[in-house]
């Protein structure tokens, strides 16, 4: 998609019928997971995918990313203290939530960060079903590259 701030970035349409997971990096990168409600069945699946390809940040935004912001540190609390082993990166992996789309790409792409492991890939996953989000956050990222940074509420 773009690099922005020194950041290498991609779109991915989450869809059960492709191997959408092939698109996500192993290591030193963010997820930023698009939310809308009605859709939350497949929050966990992203989650423990992202979990096992050494995520650093776990990004939610929208209607629904107080439960994604929810589930994915539970999935993190599980896989540290269950008996079986359960794949955890070596770095800790920090989770935010954010209702508003502008504000929380822009700190996606800029203000994230995670002093244990550098970030140098943001994957946003769009599982709001809406295919508009594609355009809109390319928009967005064309905005912010000629240095728009959104008004915070």
């Amino acid at each position: 998609m773009n690099i922005v701030n020194g950041r290498n970035v991609k779109f991915v349409e989450f869809d059960t019928s492709t191997n959408w997971a092939s698109a996500l990096p192993t290591s030193n990168w963010l997820v930023i997971i698009l939310t809308k409600s009605k859709n939350k069945q497949f929050f966990g699946e992203i989650i423990k995918k992202s979990i096992d390809r050494n995520v650093s940040y776990i990004c939610s935004i929208g209607e629904q990313q107080d439960i994604v912001h929810d589930m994915a540190d539970e999935e993190i609390v599980y896989r540290d203290v269950d008996i079986e082993h359960y794949h955890l990166p070596e770095h800790r992996i920090i989770t935010t939530g954010h209702q508003d789309f502008e504000e929380g790409i822009w700190f996606g792409l800029f203000s994230a960060n995670n002093d244990e492991c550098e970030i140098n890939d943001v994957v946003i996953i769009n599982v709001t079903n809406d295919k508009s989000y594609g355009q809109l956050t390319l928009d967005l990222i064309s905005k912010i590259d000629s240095g728009y940074i959104p008004k915070d509420d």
